[in-house]
């Protein structure tokens, strides 16, 4: 008695299910990947947020818009230290509207940046010195109390 096994015939539908499936598979791969990256950015929460020291870089380089950004960024995350680069951040963007302002005759609205300023300047402590830097580019050495 000899048995041959006779080769059963794979049924098209389960081999395209099969096929289905692989590709499925190698698609959640990326998918799970970028899931992860970004559920590892929502919980470290210190990943965009700026420091003293980093706000510090930035003044070193005399780069005033990303300490306003900087500033920015740190309110929208909840961070309220740094008061005193915080301060300077606001007072450089008010200085500039206020100059803006100036320039096309909206007083009130150059009234309400002026406003800004001397409250951002009140709060500078050692960094009244960047703010001066400040009013010598904006040429504001003729408005300064």
């Amino acid at each position: 008695m000899s048995r041959h096994k006779e080769k059963k015939k794979k049924d098209p539908i389960v081999t395209l299910l099969d096929f289905i499936i692989v590709i499925m598979i190698l698609a959640m791969i990326p998918v799970g990947i970028n899931a992860w990256f970004y559920l590892d950015r929502l919980n470290y929460t210190g990943s965009f947020t700026q420091d003293a020291s980093r706000m510090s870089f930035d003044l070193t380089r005399d780069d005033y818009a990303s300490l306003i950004q900087g500033k920015y960024v740190n309110e929208f995350n909840g961070i309220t230290e740094s008061v005193s680069y915080h301060a300077l951040a606001d007072y450089t963007e008010a200085v500039s509207k206020y100059k803006v302002y100036e320039g096309k005759g909206y007083t009130d609205k150059a009234d309400k940046q002026k406003e800004i300023m001397d409250r951002s300047r009140n709060n500078l402590g050692e960094l009244t010195v960047f703010a001066d830097k400040v009013d010598a580019m904006f040429d504001m050495d003729s408005i300064a109390d």
